[in-house]
């Protein structure tokens, strides 16, 4: 009995061996049928391949000036293939972010060939290109590498309008060799687009602070500090961003004028420790710069005594010696009166008057009209004298202040403007002292006159017509050369022009002699313009 049940456990173990044997073999069996039978679904063929051979090397392109076109060289594997089964994709990425998966970029266009406008703010980039098979969705790619630049960091900063009166901003770029005008700075730059143009400036440089640097484009209704180099900005870039104070100010404010300005061809500033702005609500304010290296603004200064006393309107002129800003000079709007701070003072004084003084700091029946600071050094202001052009209310006529305005303003001298020269000047919309002569520049429709306001020698001299409607005079004191008159003029038909009028030397009159060599053609309706020595 032992002996036959020790057979059967045996006989048990061996059939459940004999099963799994069994089983094994049916699955291999299944899988080697299984792969038998596909052998015959799969029909391989070959794929167009795609060689990208050349996208014309790697480029350095000038911002809002060059237009990259590029006819890429492609291979296909397969000839007659039909080329509407590809898409193609053009890529910019900065090469900050090497991974084109992961990093947004910018789609710059979606045919074979490429034409793009270079708006892309200046910096290193690369630039793919893909082509996709639509048919199989196999992807190929290229790249290039691509630097964009601005032309140059030196030049007139121009400030204009279109003809429906939205504000443009160009440059005449001035590099060594060449001399390039860019346009359309203003578009797609992060503000939105507004009409009225007044100024456009760069605060200048100081190379120990280079923080302090800011650039304004300044419309009648609306301004922005915009980068330097892109002029890129956004709407939180605004003057009241930058103001802390307990008055109550509107919510729109921004500036008019600025100073210092650039006071050399390097591009530099006087003063590197404050700068002062009046605003288009009249309020001037002044800020220290060597806090933290950024211009920030707390309570106006257009008051007479402590905080919280009441303001009053000013001209929208910061008048000083360009050479110099540890004073300067305002016109009090509200009262009819010059009055003065330093630099870092947190209210103005008052100036008084002698009956024998050529001019009166106040004024009875008088009010101002025109403001600017010259190079011009009569009387020993070798930072510059300071030019206001003043009206009697009553019956019309013109007066010419010249003063110094030092730690004390200075009177210099004063001018009466005969009645018929006085008429005249009542019929223009821009004026311009000249630094070297005893001229005032000024318009009447498309005639360029200057008065001679020399005392018993004073007559008006038609200087030139330029058949076309001038938009804007101004004397260059930022370059170096003080001869120089800036005279922009517009027509429909060819848009603006600026022409530079250069002084001679001829004593017996004013005259002014057209550099043709200098003539730009092509632009906005200018209004203003002012130099710029920085790339930042």
């Amino acid at each position: 009995m032992v002996f036959l049940g020790l057979q059967l456990l045996v006989y048990l173990i061996i059939l459940r061996k004999m099963k799994k044997i069994i089983y094994s073999f049916s699955v291999i069996i299944f899988f080697i049928l299984s792969c038998s039978k596909d052998l015959g679904n799969y029909n391989y063929h070959d794929i167009t391949e795609i060689t990208i051979k050349d996208l014309g090397g790697n480029r350095t392109l000038l911002y809002k000036t060059d237009t990259l076109v590029i006819n890429p060289e492609l291979e296909f594997s397969m000839v007659g293939e039909n080329q509407n089964r590809f898409t193609y994709e053009w890529k910019l990425v900065s090469s900050a972010n090497v991974n084109i998966n992961t990093k947004k970029g910018t789609i710059i266009g979606t045919e074979r060939n490429l034409v793009y406008p270079v708006m892309a703010a200046p910096g290193a980039y690369t630039l793919y290109l893909k082509v996709k098979d639509n048919e199989t969705g196999v992807v190929w790619a290229g790249y290039t590498l691509l630097s964009i630049k601005i032309p140059s960091a030196t030049g007139f900063l121009l400030i204009g309008e279109d003809g429906e009166g939205f504000v443009e901003v160009e440059m005449i770029a001035m590099s060594v060799d060449d001399t390039t005008i860019i346009k359309g700075l203003s578009h797609d730059n992060g503000a939105p687009r507004f009409k009225g143009a007044v100024d456009i400036l760069h605060t200048g440089t100081y190379p120990p602070r280079p923080n302090i640097n800011k650039q304004w484009i300044i419309g009648k209704e609306h301004a922005f500090f915009v980068d330097p180099a892109s002029f890129e900005t956004n709407p939180d870039n605004i003057f009241r961003s930058q103001l802390f104070t307990s008055y109550d100010l509107p919510q729109n404010i921004f500036p008019v004028d600025i100073a210092p300005r650039i006071n050399n061809r390097g591009g530099t500033i006087v003063n590197s420790l404050r700068r002062i702005v009046v605003t288009n609500t009249g309020h001037a304010f002044t800020s220290d710069l060597t806090s933290g290296g950024n211009d920030f603004y707390g309570n106006p200064v257009n008051r007479l005594a402590g905080v919280n006393t009441p303001t009053f309107k000013v001209f929208p002129k910061i008048m000083h010696g360009p050479g110099s800003l540890s004073n300067y000079t305002l016109f009090d709007l509200d009262n009819k009166r010059f009055v003065f701070a330093s630099s870092s003072g947190a209210n103005v004084r008052l100036l008084g008057d002698r009956p024998t003084d050529p001019f009166p700091w106040n004024q009875t029946d008088r009010t101002i009209v025109y403001a600017e600071n010259t190079r011009n050094t009569d009387g020993g202001s070798f930072q510059g004298n300071v030019f206001a052009l003043m009206k009697n209310e009553t019956s019309g006529q013109y007066f010419i202040y010249k003063f110094a305005s030092t730690s004390t303003p200075v009177k210099r001298n004063g001018y009466t403007v005969n009645i018929s020269s006085s008429a005249d000047l009542a019929k223009s919309k821009f004026y311009s002292f000249s630094s070297l002569r005893t001229a005032l520049f000024f318009v009447d429709g498309s005639k360029l006159y200057a008065y001679d306001y020399s005392i018993g020698n004073d007559k008006t001299i038609l200087i030139k017509d330029f058949g076309d409607e001038i938009t804007m005079i101004k004397s260059d004191i930022q370059t170096g050369v003080y001869t120089d008159l800036y005279v922009a003029t517009y027509n429909q038909t060819t848009k603006g022009t600026m022409h530079k009028m250069v002084l001679t030397n001829n004593t017996n009159t004013i005259e002014l002699i057209e550099d043709e060599s200098a003539k730009w053609t092509g632009l906005s309706k200018i209004v203003n313009m002012s130099w710029k020595n920085s790339s930042n």
